[in-house]
């Protein structure tokens, strides 16, 4: 491709809209434009490289037998009722009418319309198992967008379903789906861990995430480097530490503790250790009026997603998942008192108790005594009885190990890709069934795995740079050849016509420069748009039948001989 008929155009300028290194150099480069927040064009370097990532995972997913289908992006509501995901996603789907009042959905997954495929196609265990995979547009009412590409409204997702007659089915999908992935980010140079994670408003059993290191990730993941233990920071547990000793129980006791408040104001006072008051929090249950009562132990934090996970799972008396901090009239509204409240001695019934299981291990410690400026010391177990135990700290810089004991890191990241083992959630729901050897109707067992196409062409970019521009990985670059002409000899342009037509006719990506503009803005053009391979025609050059090769990610020049070029590139 010649520069000058190319639609592309470089910005000497950083764009001052775009916060993380990637992002701002996409804009730069001329991959994308920005049409709104949340909202970004693909411009035809952008389109190459996502067309190049596309490939990459059909090809590895193809390997794991997959087949490909396409789904719409409007989806009938009476799906998505009938797998309860309406009424528990919240703000993020995208809800619509059409003139006739007839109700939609955008498409922010297809598990919906995947199980309606299924359940219309498959009958007997003989038709088991099965992938089916898309490239399909995602709609999602994203409130944070950020990072360019990294979090949008509106983006292209590798989205695969996997239906198996049994888990052990499942995990043979899953494991294929696994085994792909981490091809694919090999090929992309991405080193991802695959981690733990949540499963969210997806549900299911299992689900991990793959998640690439990054100063521009809004994601943590913990990390042990002995055990290799991973996970998501909403997932993570540790251990919990037990330097609190079990005393003898002390008579409990009834102090003033005038304005303080806090959990650090309260232990300072009472000349205590903070892993020795008890922290109490008072949450809304979202859609409804019930208050639930949190406790934990007072140098730890509260996940909000292990506690929501808590409240929705079977069994649980909460009658909710979505949680917010009361405010201090609705915790008044409860008999009690903002800043002293406490599982000792509470009268409300309708107010449930979950008690993270950090609370077992402290004996004769302080709690609120839901009255202003007091607290009782000596307090235990036996004077309150939670209605469920449940894991809910935040794990912390240096804890240990749940597995091996060692200290834990947690490190930014961004997500390329997940996984879930989603079981019978939706075949169950949706009456997704089967029917096995015997005659008998069962549910089938389902998985679902998903790569966000510009989120991955984002985490490319936001691995490879330096001050000069993008470094592209050649799997996934616009072009693999940068060629300039920077000599005056009349001779020069039929040389590098000569080199340009050689290498096209070799099958070779080349975007050559022909641009009437300085070599300074050549080789910045070259080096801001990330060309994995400069190769320079000039006087010195010509002089000896050779061109200039520089790969983008060296400094390092050498001369090859223009009869050679085509294999030496090859080799590269």
């Amino acid at each position: 491709m010649r520069f000058s008929k190319f639609f592309t155009k470089t910005k000497r300028q950083i764009p001052s809209d775009e916060k993380t290194p990637g992002a701002k150099f996409l804009v730069k480069a001329g991959f994308v434009s920005k049409l709104a927040s949340g909202l970004y064009n693909l411009l035809p370097l952008g389109l190459m490289s996502l067309k190049k990532i596309k490939k990459t995972i059909g090809i590895e997913l193809g390997k794991a037998g997959v087949c490909e289908i396409l789904t719409p992006i409007l989806h009938p509501v009476q799906l998505w009722k009938e797998s309860k995901r309406f009424y528990e996603v919240g703000d993020e789907l995208w809800k619509i009418k059409n003139p006739r009042g007839e109700d939609f959905v955008l498409a922010m997954t297809a598990e919906e319309v995947v199980s309606e495929i299924a359940r219309n196609h498959i009958q007997s265990y003989k038709d088991l198992p099965i992938i089916l995979n898309q490239f399909q547009t995602k709609i999602r009412n994203e409130m944070r967008s950020r990072g360019g590409l990294l979090r949008v409204k509106e983006f292209i997702m590798q989205d695969a379903y996997s239906f198996d007659k049994d888990e052990k089915g499942l995990d043979k999908s899953h494991d294929k789906i696994f085994e792909a992935y981490k091809r694919i980010f090999d090929i992309f140079d991405l080193k991802a861990i695959p981690v733990e994670a949540d499963v969210g408003a997806m549900g299911g059993s299992d689900s991990y995430e793959f998640m690439v290191k990054s100063p521009s990730g809004e994601d943590k993941i913990v990390l042990c480097e002995k055990c290799g233990y991973a996970a998501n920071l909403e997932k993570a547990e540790c251990f919990i530490s037990t330097q609190v000793t079990r005393a003898k129980k002390e008579e409990k006791e009834k102090v003033k503790t005038p304005r303080m408040i806090t959990v650090e104001e309260v232990a300072e006072y009472l000349k205590t250790p903070e892993d020795r008051v008890l922290k109490t929090m008072i949450y809304k249950i979202k859609g409804g009026k019930k208050l639930v009562m949190i406790v934990i132990r007072g140098d730890l934090s509260v996940n909000q997603k292990k506690l929501e996970k808590t409240l929705g799972s079977k069994g649980a008396p909460f009658g909710g998942k979505e949680v917010k901090m009361a405010s201090e009239k609705e915790i008044e509204a409860a008999d009690l008192v903002p800043g002293f409240v406490s599982p000792v001695g509470l009268d409300n019934k309708a107010i449930k108790v979950i008690a993270d299981t950090s609370v077992k291990l402290i004996t004769n410690f302080v709690a609120g005594a839901n009255v202003r400026d007091y607290h009782f010391k000596n307090a235990n177990l036996g004077d309150f009885k939670p209605d469920i135990w449940a894991d809910l700290g935040q794990v912390r810089q240096g804890d240990r190990c749940k597995k091996c004991g060692a200290k834990l890191k947690i490190e930014k990241a961004i997500e390329v890709g997940h996984t879930f083992k989603l079981g019978t959630k939706y075949s169950e729901s949706m009456k997704v069934n089967f029917t096995d050897a015997d005659g008998k109707e069962k549910p089938i067992w389902m998985g679902c795995y998903g790569i966000g196409l510009g989120r991955a062409l984002a985490a490319i970019a936001e691995e490879n740079f330096d001050e000069n521009g993008l470094i592209w990985p050649a799997s996934v670059a616009p072009f693999q050849v940068y060629l300039i002409n920077i000599s005056d000899l009349p001779k020069a342009k039929k040389i590098v016509e000569a080199v340009y037509a050689e290498l096209v006719e070799a099958d070779f990506e080349v975007l050559y420069d022909d641009r009437d503009l300085s070599v300074g803005v050549k080789f910045a053009d070259c080096d801001l748009i990330g060309v994995p391979v400069r190769v320079v025609v000039s006087q010195k050059t010509i002089i000896k039948n050779s061109v200039e090769i520089k790969m983008r990610d060296s400094k390092k020049t050498s001369l090859v001989k223009i009869s050679d070029l085509a294999k030496e590139l090859k080799k590269l």
